[in-house]
């Protein structure tokens, strides 16, 4: 009897499910990989099970951000008022989090929230690594097939600091080889959904700044993980070289293998951001998303002075990463940052959001200009190196 196969999919995660005989046997059947096709830019997860236990994780995020926040903030603003009509502090931590532990819908969230996550990684990392041979042996096979290339050292050992299960991901951020395939269809779940055609990082791309001479012959990617920002660059730029840059060397080689399933020509490289390689004025344009609030201050300071030295004068550094360098007056805000970089590992956040990162900009040279503020709660930093 083969495997259950769930061949009807209904709204809501209601999933209808039957069972038939494979008609392949044996190792034959063991070592396929079932296509099931794209949706758009999306190659579809080998099990349609998958997929709708990832909607139903999509379905408890858009219930925690949606409804369940609506009837938290409420109650927020009430224990707030009470705390400041008492004279507390509601600037520490400790102080917030003495007043929202206590609510039963708070804490409720931060276990559905956790839950979500939970559920995401481990339903697709338990799909892949079902067949790890063949995935392992598809990205050997694109190693050396185009368009674009890839570099990579699988026994390099990165330092300590990228170490930690950011995310709560299992083998953290790039421990474990098929992570690249796992990560992208988890990261759909943390999007709701909302990115699955790449939109967000289409919106990001858009945003990059050109320099004011418009050259835009080579352009980096720092922190490019899966690469959706990488391609959809030089989708924007086809007569640039892009390049992808990141540490995590199951992370460049799932980019390179889906830029070249996507018939885009990118360049992929494992390297430290901080320690790029790359020549002295080397790039036109360099770009970072969310990655600085994943790194440490100390290493977040070399990145910034690598970013300045690869760039050509001229050259514009667009940063996409959570806003910094500015007092805070949400309490919510505050003790939800704090949940979480605890409860979410993300040890770096808070230190980064409390961090003067304009400052550190102008003070390695970068003329700076703040854009927006988007839903995710990126903010668009453009640092130009003076010409």
């Amino acid at each position: 009897m083969g495997p259950a196969i769930s061949v009807i999919s209904m709204p809501q995660g209601i999933t209808l499910y039957f069972t038939f005989a494979s008609a392949m046997q044996g190792d034959e059947a063991m070592n396929a990989i079932v296509d099931r096709g794209w949706v758009g830019r999306l190659k579809r997860a080998p099990e349609l099970d998958a997929e709708t236990y990832g909607e139903f994780c999509e379905s408890m995020r858009s219930f925690i951000f949606g409804p369940m926040s609506k009837a938290i903030a409420p109650q927020v603003a009430a224990v707030i008022e009470k705390a400041k009509t008492a004279g507390r502090d509601l600037e520490r931590v400790n102080d917030v989090r003495a007043i929202f532990d206590p609510l039963p819908i708070v804490t409720a969230r931060n276990r559905l929230l956790r839950s979500a996550q939970e559920m995401m990684w481990r339903r697709y990392r338990e799909t892949f690594h079902a067949q790890d041979d063949v995935f392992r042996s598809e990205l050997a096979t694109y190693d050396h097939k185009g368009p674009g290339t890839v570099a990579y050292d699988a026994d390099w050992d990165p330092p300590a600091y990228v170490k930690h299960p950011i995310h709560i991901q299992p083998g953290g951020y790039g421990g474990d080889p098929l992570v690249g395939y796992w990560y992208h269809h988890a990261s759909n779940v943390f999007f709701i959904g909302a990115n699955t055609q790449d939109e967000y990082h289409l919106s990001l791309a858009a945003a990059t700044r050109v320099p004011k001479d418009g050259k835009m012959s080579r352009i980096l990617e720092l922190g490019c993980s899966i690469g959706q920002l990488t391609v959809t660059l030089k989708e924007r730029f086809p007569n640039a070289q892009v390049y992808g840059l990141d540490v995590a060397a199951p992370q460049v080689r799932y980019a390179h293998k889906r830029a070249a399933e996507l018939g885009v020509e990118c360049h992929f490289v494992q390297r430290l951001a901080e320690d790029t390689k790359f020549p002295d004025g080397h790039f036109d344009a360099v770009t970072a998303f969310l990655l600085f609030h994943e790194v440490s201050l100390e290493a977040g300071v070399k990145i910034v002075q690598e970013a300045f030295r690869i760039l050509r004068p001229g050259g514009i550094f667009t940063v996409f990463d959570f806003p910094t360098g500015h007092k805070n007056n949400d309490p919510y805000f505050t003790y939800f940052m704090d949940v979480d970089s605890k409860d979410n590992c993300e040890p770096y956040s808070v230190g980064f959001t409390g961090s003067d990162f304009d400052g550190l900009l102008k003070k390695t040279g970068f003329m700076v200009e703040r854009g927006e503020q988007d839903i995710m709660l990126a903010c668009t930093t453009y640092a130009e190196k003076p010409a």
